[in-house]
């Protein structure tokens, strides 16, 4: 029987860690730190709304696709606090887990989720799967930001978008000292003096609001980045309306309406519920020519686009040229973050990188918050 209010009744954050805990049983990678972001997460949605609470824990809690019918019994039994064993079946899953949950925690995918009935998500055929399966080793985990680095992250969103509103656009504004003389303006601040010319008024252009296009990859070897990137993405979000953003690997979803909910927690649960192409291959050129075909609205003269990516790709290098070329003749430049960039000994050889190289005005890395901090620097230039 389903409680009308189960907050009345029990309590529900001690509710919460058992069913963590009844997971890790059943052999789901999770520890102290997943059980804390869980409850983080969950005090910015309505704990009232079942569908909110199932994906939010789904997004955070779920890593792989062969955990999704354990996870959906054993939620059912956790919403409607029915008694759940404390011990599932043995997993090689829960043995990695009791070995190395205290020496390395292991990145979370963002995306898990099973519905593919999306009004934005186009299907992109795949041939195979390669390049997402990847694992890529860093020194720090990034699929959890600490408070401290997601105001930074804010920050940096701040500078990216004042360096991108640098140029003037058409339209002028007042201004006592810089700027040409306002004809029109001086004629009526002089009508009092007979149109002797007193006063001398100035316009100057005031710098256009930078349209930005964010692509996000959220591939199987991007999993260990992707949060990270989203919460840039997110806070970019926050800073102007004029953002546009995808997240794609062998499809490709527009979460733009997602990234304007007013908490990044809130982003995320919906972010669950739209996109389900998580942790799987990577077709970059697929993508770029959906958005290139379906989503030219959002490109021209006056647009940045952010390809967010490892640069590990199962498709061809040529074709991927050729879109990043044709999107390149669109917009106003092109920025490749790529977060392997900050890694001790690294080259770019994937034939994929190569070929975009004489397309992309600015390679940079996106390894972490330190390296962020140095792309509006870059932006400028």
């Amino acid at each position: 029987m389903v409680t009308s209010n189960p907050s009345e009744k029990h309590d529900f954050t001690a509710h919460l860690t058992r069913f963590c805990r009844v997971l890790r049983g059943y052999g789901f990678l999770i520890g102290p730190q997943e059980t804390a972001d869980v409850i983080k997460a969950l005090s910015a949605v309505d704990i009232m709304d079942r569908g909110r609470v199932y994906w939010t824990l789904r997004c955070l809690l779920v890593s792989r696709q062969d955990e999704f019918p354990a996870y959906d019994m054993l939620f059912e039994k956790f919403w409607n606090f029915e008694p759940i064993p404390t011990r599932g079946p043995a997993t090689p899953g829960a043995k990695k887990l009791d070995e190395a949950m205290i020496l390395q925690r292991r990145p979370k995918s963002l995306f898990g989720v099973g519905n593919d009935q999306r009004s934005d998500e186009i299907a992109i055929q795949e041939d195979r799967i390669g390049a997402g399966d990847l694992e890529v080793d860093s020194e720090k985990d990034l699929t959890m930001i600490r408070a401290d680095e997601f105001s930074e992250l804010s920050r940096i969103a701040a500078r990216m978008v004042r360096a991108l509103a640098s140029r003037p656009g058409r339209r002028r504004k007042r201004h006592k000292r810089k700027g040409v003389p306002d004809l029109r303006g001086a004629m009526r601040l002089n009508l009092s003096t007979g149109g002797d010319l007193i006063v001398v008024p100035r316009r100057r252009r005031v710098p256009r609001v930078p349209r930005l296009l964010v692509l996000l990859d959220v591939s199987g070897s991007m999993e260990r980045h992707v949060q990270l990137l989203l919460q840039l993405a997110y806070a970019v979000s926050q800073q102007t309306r004029r953002v546009e953003a995808f997240v794609f690997s062998t499809r490709v979803t527009r979460v733009t309406r997602e990234l304007a909910m007013p908490s990044f927690a809130e982003a995320l649960s919906r972010i669950g519920e739209v996109a389900s192409h998580w942790s799987g291959g990577t077709r970059i050129g697929e993508a770029l020519a959906t958005v290139n075909t379906d989503f030219g609205y959002v490109l021209d003269r006056h647009t940045t686009v952010f390809l967010l990516s490892d640069g590990w790709d199962t498709g061809d290098p040529g074709y991927l040229a050729s879109q990043i070329r044709r999107m390149r003749r669109r917009v106003r430049s092109f920025v490749w973050l790529n977060p392997l960039m900050g890694t001790r000994d690294y080259q770019p050889l994937t034939r994929s990188l190569q070929a975009a190289e004489p397309y992309v005005d600015h390679f940079a890395s996106a390894l972490d918050v330190a390296h962020l901090r140095r792309l509006p620097q870059l932006l400028r230039s």
